[in-house]
């Protein structure tokens, strides 16, 4: 009778311990859920600004109504053939770009499974049982995951920085626009049309440069919050609620000393940043 008792005991002891494990482990999953939220909405943030560049490349210069109307005017005149429905489009914006069908569902196909890629990662923590070793062990186990996807990032990151993102059309219209000029024979009116297209240059040019700094703003920031939650991951098992919470917090100090970056660092950064990160494999490979 006593040996039931003192067994009912031990059991519900031991419950109580496992119960209480449960909860603190289930806490601690629950907070580096915070950083690894971050990570998501920046990735997510990420590839929203990698899709905006992509399309802007084919974007024609913004024209007010009434200059389109004007444009449409004047392309009718000089228009000697049939209107069809197929070349109708082009009388009504003839600076419009047609994307070959294939080659834009290709991208956005590409573009998708990018994202899936970095929310596959981050269902993994909404799935961990809380508070289970196979949570903790789930955790560990993403570790080589999340490296993966920081390479790539990093990569992307690289090449926004050295490979700007342009407006294709635009320049090319603008180009086309500086021919016309040159073959202008009135030489006052070259020398004004001149400044003009100069000016206009030099606006598309802050244009892109806005463009690639709003785009590597975006990457940079998804890149710290990765490298700061792959610390978190790899030291799961060392790091206590207080420390946990604090990286969260921290998490948030990265995203707004990146926002706080000039456009010239964050260039040098991205550019560095693919280097840094391969050297730094290559160096932990070789030993």
């Amino acid at each position: 009778m006593a040996q039931s008792s003192l067994y009912r005991i031990g059991r519900t002891a031991i419950l109580v311990i496992g119960i209480g494990l449960m909860a603190a482990c289930s806490q601690k999953a629950e907070t580096l859920k915070i950083t690894v939220d971050q990570f998501g909405s920046a990735t997510e943030a990420a590839f929203d600004a990698f899709g905006t560049a992509q399309t802007a490349q084919f974007a024609p210069a913004p024209k007010s109504a009434s200059a389109k109307q004007t444009e449409f005017i004047a392309n009718m005149d000089a228009f000697t053939g049939k209107v069809t429905p197929s070349n109708l489009p082009i009388l009504l914006d003839p600076d419009a770009v047609k994307v070959d069908a294939t080659v834009a569902q290709q991208w956005q196909k590409t573009l998708a499974q990018l994202r899936n890629q970095y929310r596959q990662f981050v269902a993994i923590f909404d799935q961990i049982e809380a508070g289970s070793a196979l949570g903790a062990s789930a955790v560990t186990d993403s570790g080589p995951i999340l490296e993966k996807l920081r390479s790539q990032l990093d990569a992307i990151t690289s090449d926004l920085a050295k490979n700007p993102p342009q407006y294709l059309v635009r320049r090319g219209a603008l180009i086309a626009e500086l021919n016309k000029i040159r073959a202008d024979s009135d030489a006052q009116g070259k020398s004004l049309r001149l400044q003009i297209w100069w000016q206009d240059w030099q606006a598309l040019m802050t244009e892109e440069k806005l463009l690639q700094t709003h785009t590597l703003r975006s990457f940079l920031t998804a890149s710290s919050l990765g490298t700061h939650l792959q610390s978190q991951i790899d030291d799961y098992a060392k790091l206590d609620m207080a420390a946990l919470i604090g990286a969260a917090e921290q998490g948030i100090s990265l995203a707004g000393h990146v926002r706080d970056l000039s456009p010239t660092e964050l260039v040098a950064q991205g550019s560095n940043l693919f280097e840094t990160a391969t050297g730094a494999t290559a160096a932990t490979t070789a030993q």
